[in-house]
């Protein structure tokens, strides 16, 4: 709260200050912008990173900070995104992108970043939080080494890229490799817990016991690329994720006379193969192609034991899943560009076959296949002196389990408008219609136990559900100063929710059809960017972001209200070749099904000092907390619970930033695609409670 009130003061120091910026103009292309670096359009917010910005950043992550931009909160040193509460695609020139291939852009060369807010069908993500697109300019022949690495020099904590271009005539080669890793031994959870079974209560008190946890992933592209401009593109990429997974212990000794641990071990190897073709046709019109094959093999073993404190044994459950999923998905999107008007239409087809054989205490086999097909066309223009994107789709998923299947068609209409009421000032407004499709690992028939009371069962009876969002936002912007009030409501629609019930002395944890779920956030934002302070020209720029939510949790036979306040400020300081990064935030937390989910306020601080191709930095992570802590509630009037977990290891985490590129030969960027289609959901049934 103390950081808080200072921001305020801070903020209401420098509003008059702002007003005074002399304005300059910038020609980019097909964009002109005369007094400011955000401009608003009806689909996406464009932001045009200003010179001394690109200069103490290292990559599009420092870029994005140093820009405030607008819901999006970055991390700097673990190159975390994120949006209005969810994940944030990357794309690179209209491209999904991976985080190495984002991370291996060089700030120099990137003309813009677009925001775009509650995409819509188009990205192939209805629940994504938002769509960053980096759009870079192009270059010549020649080839780029890009090494980037945080690790910390007391606990095993990394964040590795190692970029590798070569580009001659019409061709590109590229190799992307990035290797992140954690180790943490000082992991706990502490939970209370209640169980109001049929015929006994049961209460139970478990104290964490510190244990390890670990994983280290490894992701290594191969990609070729050919472009002919204004003709055509071809793009080939042979994608590989490797995720290893050795320790995700948990122990804890339960009402002081019973220990209880859960050894999880997991490790998966993921390939894929993705051949991309766009093609440039007379009139204004462009045709994309794009197909994506994918091989899943995941193997995971949980072992779950209960004894006394002498050792005598009282429960042994064995969980070992192998699992082989494979998978293709094909796109084809149409553009048209008339007068006044861009229109778009589009095919989508996913279908994918998954075994599971489950070993162990309960043995079974599960065989799922599944099918979506969705098309969708979307107009864009200006009526009147509104802009208006109007679209429309319809989606046929397709569900079958040993024997069992099912399938559901939904139609998915959006509406996207705005205009500017006086200078200087923008309203949008949103409304869409996004269907949400059951996940595999919620639809597989099978049941496992996680400990002697409790029992997870997946359920293949879900059915698909819509979500209907509309978002009305207002923005000013002046000079160096951006001001935004921004409204979100949503109401799911007989969404999927956790479900928790007894038979017998037994809790049955899975999910299910509930009635519905709402969610509203009301919240301002104001960002300075380049203020100029004692002289020092581009010194500071300063965001602060907060807001109120509240959600409603409609289930068949609960429901639950919560609502928090939350709050984000980031600050980033330039001064010659040094840099000052921070960031404190309050989590939001959030009410789904009847679980509070309750994150670790977020601080983290970086300074960098920046020469030529040359980066060196030092960083903590929670400076002013020793442990790391997140929360759970259930408030379930059958099963409530609290848990608190603890990472030890990442509280006061120092660590050390090492960045070096070079280039060799002319500057060069080819044409890149605009699609791209990935598949990494695993049908394993979540034994997680």
């Amino acid at each position: 709260m103390k950081h808080l009130i200072l921001l305020f003061f801070v903020v209401n120091a420098m509003i008059a200050y702002a007003q005074n910026v002399n304005d300059t103009t910038i020609n980019l292309h097909e964009v002109t912008v005369t007094g400011r670096s955000i401009i608003q359009k009806v689909d996406r917010m464009v932001i045009i990173p200003t010179q001394s910005a690109k200069m103490n950043s290292y990559n599009v992550y420092d870029l994005m900070q140093k820009m405030a931009i607008p819901h999006l909160h970055v991390d700097g040193i673990s190159k975390d995104v994120s949006a209005n509460g969810g994940a944030v695609q990357l794309r690179i020139n209209g491209i999904k992108a991976t985080q190495a291939e984002a991370a291996s852009l060089l700030p120099k060369d990137i003309v813009r970043i677009e925001l775009i807010e509650n995409p819509g069908k188009r990205y192939g993500d209805e629940e994504l939080g938002a769509v960053v697109d980096i759009i870079v300019r192009k270059r010549e022949d020649g080839g780029l080494v890009n090494l980037q690495t945080v690790n910390s020099p007391h606990v095993p904590f990394g964040e590795n890229y190692l970029t590798m271009k070569y580009n001659h005539s019409k061709s590109q080669w590229g190799l992307y490799y990035s290797l992140n890793y954690r180790d943490a031994k000082k992991s706990r959870t502490d939970k209370t817990e209640d169980f109001f079974l049929h015929d006994e209560n049961i209460h139970r008190v478990q104290q964490g016991v510190n244990d390890r946890r670990n994983w280290n992933e490894q992701n290594i592209d191969l990609s070729y690329n050919l472009s002919v401009p204004e003709k055509y593109t071809f793009n080939a990429v042979w994608r590989n994720n490797v995720l290893n997974a050795p320790h995700q212990n948990e122990t804890s000794i339960i009402n002081g006379i019973i220990t209880a641990r859960q050894l999880t071990k997991s490790n998966h190897y993921t390939p894929a193969i993705e051949l991309y073709y766009q093609h440039i046709l007379p009139h204004q019109q462009t045709l994309t192609l794009n197909m994506t094959g994918t091989l899943i093999n995941s193997n995971m073993t949980r072992a779950y034991s209960e004894q006394t404190l002498v050792g005598s044994p009282i429960a042994d459950f064995l969980t070992v899943v192998d699992e082989r999923k494979s998978s293709i998905i094909g796109e084809a999107i149409y553009d048209k560009k008339f007068n006044t008007i861009l229109f778009s239409a589009g095919l989508r087809h996913y279908q994918m076959h998954d075994r599971n054989i489950y070993s162990g205490t309960n043995p079974v086999t599960s065989r799922m296949d599944q099918m979506r097909s969705s098309a969708f066309a979307e107009m864009q223009g200006v009526w009147l002196k509104v802009n208006y994107v109007l679209s429309a789709g319809i989606t046929r998923s397709y569900f079958k389990e040993n024997g069992k299947s099912h399938s559901y068609f939904t139609f998915t209409p959006s509406v996207r408008l705005s205009f500017v009421p006086h200078k200087d000032g923008y309203i949008s407004y949103r409304f869409s219609t996004d269907p949400q499709i059951p996940s595999l690992s919620a639809l597989t028939d099978v049941e496992q136990a996680i400990d002697t009371i409790q029992i997870m069962r997946g359920n293949p009876n879900l059915r698909t559900y819509n979500v209907y969002n509309q978002t009305l936002s207002y923005s000013y912007n002046k000079n160096k100063m951006l001001l935004m009030l921004n409204t979100n409501y949503g109401y799911h629609h007989n969404c999927i929710m956790e479900n928790a019930f007894s038979e017998g002395n037994k809790l049955i944890i899975m999910q299910d059809n509930q009635k519905n779920y709402q969610s509203l956030q009301v919240g301002p934002m104001i960002a300075f960017r380049g203020l100029d302070i004692f002289g020092m020209k581009n010194f500071l720029t300063l965001s602060l972001e907060g807001g109120f939510a509240r959600y409603w949790s409609f289930g068949n036979t609960y429901t639950h209200t919560y609502s928090n306040f939350y709050y984000n400020a980031q600050f980033s300081m330039d001064y010659k070749k040094f840099g000052l990064m921070g960031q404190f935030s309050k989590n939001r937390n959030t009410l789904r099904g009847e679980t509070i989910f309750k994150g670790e306020n977020q601080t983290a601080i970086l300074a960098t000092w920046t020469h030529k191709q040359l980066q060196l930095g030092v960083g903590m992570l929670f400076p002013f907390t020793n442990n790391y802590k997140t929360e759970r509630e259930r408030i379930s009037s059958i099963a409530p619970y609290s848990s608190r977990s603890y990472v030890k290891e990442t509280g006061q985490l120092l660590v050390i930033r090492l960045n070096y590129n070079f280039e060799f030969g002319k500057k060069y960027n080819s044409a890149q695609k605009r699609i791209n289609n990935s598949d990494k959901e695993s049908g394993i049934l979540n034994m997680q409670e």
